[in-house]
């Protein structure tokens, strides 16, 4: 590693590490509440549904000011893609930069101390544990897991000292659930948990009947190999006749060439990887007949256009990603299929931080940028007989439908 970032990556634990145990005597009288969401694109979906009643709790006409600190990448995602409230301020931080660049986090912290009453982080990591531990903020609540992290020792450290209220969640709650425990823990007792939304937008494709496949997500541990999905496609376009518009960012291109070079019918892919904007990917997702993904922003987009949606899952976050949780089921909501294989080693990056964390065999995977153990272990066969009982039904309303017109 990089000597110049270690030596930033020091110095920033080390000055929010005496910040966070250092008693502040000061008081703020603000009544602004800072919510501090670092995390990425799939998890902006699921904060939706709560991210409206935060300014139901602190509302603008009692003198509270809702600010949410989010990357920019993800604003601009949320933006062009999901329903917001008007009145919280959204503000840009770099969450990745804070953590490996000294001046940025002081400049950040700077920006920030003294700001807020309260903080709010709906989703724990090491970025928004440092940054809570350097925030002189009166209360600072933590939305953390249901167990305490032991490691890597620097996450066991800060997740202590970061937060001066927790919020924990059962083993078994999903993260639905547990928005639902934090928004109850904050005064509105009336939440549900409840699916999340999009803003509508028009069809962009020309098929009138198609799939949308994501192949690629945040991690390649996440990744299911891509001859299974290359033979899923195949027989979507051999059964069905329908073609499978190929979604992913820019930095999962060779997702399009592996799937490309692997499938027996070119002709049934189109790809739009790293070629389309957030409003152009949510346009085809929200009108596509089957979403095939791994476990990415794709298929919550899919659960939010109430799409159906299969999702290959690994157990690492088992729970608190699948099976999705909700205390009510409105119509037309559909919950996505999970196909996956139990192990012994589940929930290995909650008990452990990391994917892999225990299984030396499944980090020797990983460090080489293949598929964790339990994601490999998924078999094709299993997933098309998930994509045959979505397919034979929608078919039979095609049926149905063109009877009817």
């Amino acid at each position: 590693m990089d000597i110049k970032l270690q030596l930033n990556r020091a110095m920033i634990a080390l000055d929010a590490f005496f910040k966070g145990v250092k008693k502040s005597n000061k008081s703020h009288s603000t009544k602004t509440i800072l919510i501090v969401f670092q995390q990425i694109l799939g998890d902006s979906i699921i904060l939706q549904p709560s991210l409206q009643r935060y300014t139901k709790i602190y509302p603008e006409c009692e003198g509270y000011t809702v600010k949410m600190l989010v990357r920019p990448q993800v604003f601009s995602f949320m933006k062009e893609t999901l329903p917001l409230p008007e009145n919280i301020i959204y503000e840009s931080v770099d969450f990745k930069l804070f953590l490996e660049d000294y001046r940025y986090y002081q400049k950040i912290v700077k920006k920030y101390r003294g700001e807020a009453d309260i903080l709010i982080v709906p989703g724990t990591s090491l970025s928004a544990e440092v940054f809570s531990a350097a925030s002189d903020a009166n209360r600072k609540i933590g939305l953390t897991r249901n167990m305490d992290v032991k490691k890597p020792f620097i996450m066991a450290v800060f997740t202590k000292i970061a937060y001066t209220e927790r919020v924990r969640p059962e083993k078994t709650d999903m993260i639905l659930q547990m928005h639902r425990l934090l928004m109850h823990y904050l005064g509105d007792t009336e939440y549900k948990a409840r699916l999340p939304m999009l803003l509508p937008k028009d069809k962009i494709i020309n098929d009138k009947h198609y799939c949308v496949v994501c192949p690629g997500s945040s991690m390649m541990a996440k990744c299911w190999p891509a001859d299974r999905f290359s033979a899923a496609i195949d027989h979507i376009f051999e059964k069905y006749g329908l073609r499978s518009h190929l979604c992913g960012g820019t930095n999962e291109e060779k997702f399009e060439f592996l799937i490309l070079s692997k499938v027996n019918h070119p002709e049934a892919v189109v790809s739009h990887i790293g070629k389309s904007s957030f409003s152009d990917w949510s346009a085809i997702v929200q009108h596509a007949d089957l979403v095939l993904s791994n476990d990415s922003a794709t298929i919550h987009m899919a659960v939010a256009a109430r799409v159906p949606a299969i999702c290959i899952v690994g157990v690492h976050a088992k729970y608190q990603v699948f099976p999705y949780m909700v205390d009510e089921i409105n119509s037309g909501d559909k919950l996505p299929i999970f196909v996956l294989k139990n192990m012994s080693c589940e929930r290995c990056c909650i008990t452990g931080y990391y994917i892999g964390s225990g299984n030396s065999e499944c980090m020797k995977r990983i460090i080489k940028n293949r598929c964790s153990i339990c994601v490999d272990a998924i078999k094709l066969e299993d997933v098309l007989k998930e994509i045959d009982k979505v397919l034979d039904i929608e078919t039979l309303s095609y049926q149905k439908n063109k009877v009817l017109d």
